[in-house]
């Protein structure tokens, strides 16, 4: 506004100047001058006055241009100072999205390199970019020795195809899974479970593949362990079924025997001669139903590792004379032509050792009823020396031998060369799995050598303990021993105690010819009731099971009576754990059931004296 102020009004000064000299003029000139002077006036007056409209006009939209101007400046001022700050949060933002990602990356590099399984990354020429410590610590190594070696160098000679597998899988399906076994640093190959998976970028274009590996070492152990636990549990199902089979055949052909003679036995035309027969038969046949039950039952002491080795002074000579003499019946039972050889190595001094002597004879038992099941004809020879400081016993036969491939066998349970109903030979199959246990457990070691249709030799051998003296010392004790039929106890009073009849009558049999007085009680209550009394009594045949009370609480109760009558104990328990609970509650003897008559008659004759 000054700016147009500043010039319009100089000019109306100066066109008011001129006017007045115009009019000066004009009054000293010519009418027709004076007017053209007049227009031109008029014209220039005009002229200006639209000057200074247009002027004024344009100042008026310059002023508004300018406070528009201001507006949109104030504006773009604002709009700058939001740009500024939104830079900034931008700014801030960018530093906390920087942070993050870079604590991310830091979190999943940190969570790769704690895995315990190897993570490995290939590109697509199948060259490992990157892999965590746990893959290279698969085999043992760390990442300089693992790419120093070539794959072949570490990959298990039958897996060198995975490599190639692995690519065509990944081609095809986008995933591959397979084992890999890797040689370790220390010689041995690690099993590996594998997982490979293609890698995409955001295109969907494959850029490489990702491989997890595990170490199923162990895992495929247990797994194998648990393969071949089956297998062996499966077989020794088999083998059980097998033995249960025997164990059916064994006792009810004996059993046949005894309860069809017995029956016989009934006839009234049969002659005393044929009896015995009949007798004999009985007694053999119920001889093996005791061995076949008792090696079931020391199997089972066996299983339960119950099975006890007692040191006692024993004379070799006398045990293996009656293995010998139990062998020659067998043999004249069953009609073979076999010769039994006995050869002594032991000088006089040294027949008496230290030794489980019913263990022992029981080993020689069995060694010597196979080497004569097993042989048809011929010879069986029973050898038996002290070698340094061990005692040999050698039992060769002339039988049908043992193939070879089933020496490595022949000692586990339930074992024969030939299984099934179509088997020629007698047995349960455990003699052998018994005698390997026993002689382990004696401290020695049993051995076997063969040849089919040639025969077989077993020897074993224990430690040689000294027990000092000969059997002629022996021989002159069981000389002193008075026979059974001299037995004279017509004075004495003996209490059985058994809630089974049948072994009441027994018993009542087996010493009615000794004199001695016999009462007799079903139960241990009853028991007791009769030791009040009569205090005489001079022994107690006691049965350790009934029912009420038994046999040790029927113990522990007479002894609160009496303290000095002495008390046998019968038991089918055959246990060592259970005679010594019996003798520890007050019995002073244990018979094991079945009670043989002299066995009976010299246990109780070591408490009673004969009249």
């Amino acid at each position: 506004m000054l700016f147009f102020s500043s010039i319009f009004f100089p000019v109306v000064k100066i066109s008011a100047s001129g006017l007045n000299d115009i009019a000066v003029l004009s009054a000293a000139s010519s009418p027709l001058m004076s007017k053209a002077l007049f227009n031109f006036v008029i014209t220039l007056l005009v002229g200006l006055l639209i000057i200074c409209i247009l002027v004024i006009v344009f100042s008026s939209k310059l002023r508004k241009a300018n406070r528009e101007l201001r507006r949109r400046n104030k504006k773009i001022e604002e709009v700058n100072a939001e740009l500024q700050k939104a830079n900034k949060e931008l700014a801030i933002q960018k530093d906390a999205i920087t942070h993050e990602y870079s604590q991310s990356e830091m979190f999943y590099r940190m969570l790769v390199q704690s895995a315990d399984d190897g993570i490995s990354f290939y590109d697509q020429n199948g060259a490992l970019k990157y892999a965590n410590a746990a893959f290279y610590s698969l085999a043992g190594l760390d990442k300089e020795q693992y790419e120093s070696l070539s794959p072949n160098e570490i990959i298990h000679p039958e897996d060198k195809d995975y490599v190639r597998n692995r690519t065509n899988a990944l081609d095809t399906k986008g995933f591959y899974e397979s084992e890999l076994r890797l040689r370790h640093k220390d010689g041995h190959f690690v099993n590996l479970s594998t997982r490979s998976v293609t890698v995409k970028n955001e295109k969907g274009e494959p850029i490489g593949a990702l491989t997890i590996s595990r170490d199923i070492t162990a895992l495929k152990k247990v797994n194998e362990d648990l393969v071949r636990a089956n297998i062996e549990a499966e077989a020794s199902n088999r083998l059980k079924s097998s033995f249960l089979a025997n164990i059916s055949h064994e006792i009810r052909t004996p059993l046949n025997s005894v309860v069809g003679f017995a029956n016989l036995l009934l006839a009234n035309d049969i002659t005393n001669e044929i009896k015995e027969e009949y007798i004999e038969h009985i007694n053999h046949n119920s001889e093996k139903l005791l061995q076949i039950i008792g090696d079931i039952i020391d199997l089972s002491r066996l299983e339960s590792s119950q099975i006890e080795i007692t040191y006692e002074e024993a004379s070799v000579n006398s045990i293996v004379n009656e293995v010998v003499e139990e062998a020659k019946k067998v043999v004249k039972r069953n009609e073979k032509s076999i010769i039994i050889n006995v050869v002594n190595l032991l000088e006089d001094t040294t027949d008496l050792i230290f030794t489980d002597r019913v263990w022992l004879k029981r080993v020689l038992n069995h060694l010597m009823d196979n080497a004569v099941k097993f042989t048809l004809e011929g010879s069986v020879r029973l050898t038996y020396a002290k070698e340094n400081d061990n005692l040999i016993f050698r039992i060769k036969d002339t039988g049908i031998g043992i193939n070879k491939e089933n020496l490595d066998h022949i000692f586990e349970e339930f074992r024969q060369e030939i299984d099934g109903h179509h088997r020629p030979f007698e047995g349960l199959g455990v003699g052998l799995t018994l005698a390997k246990e026993v002689i382990e457990r004696m401290g020695g070691r049993i051995f076997v050598q063969s040849e089919k249709g040639v025969g077989s030799e077993f020897s074993f051998s224990i430690p040689f303990r000294p027990a000092g003296g000969s059997t002629r010392i022996r021989a002159q004790i069981v000389s002193d021993e008075k026979h059974p039929s001299e037995i004279n106890w017509r004075s004495r009073k003996c209490l059985l105690v058994d809630d089974n009849k049948d072994i009441l009558l027994y018993l009542n049999r087996v010493l009615v010819d000794t004199g001695i007085k016999i009462l007799t009680a079903r139960s241990g209550m009853e028991a007791i009731e009769t030791v009040k009394k009569i205090p005489d009594i001079d022994v107690v045949l006691l049965d350790m099971q009934m029912p009420e009370m038994n046999g040790i609480e029927a113990t522990k109760e007479i002894r609160k009576i009496r303290r000095d009558i002495p008390i046998i104990a019968q038991t089918a328990f055959i246990f060592e754990d259970d005679k010594d609970i019996i003798l520890e509650a007050g019995c002073d003897a244990c018979l094991i059931k079945p009670i043989r008559k002299d066995h009976l008659l010299t246990v109780m004759s070591s408490f009673l004296k004969t009249n």
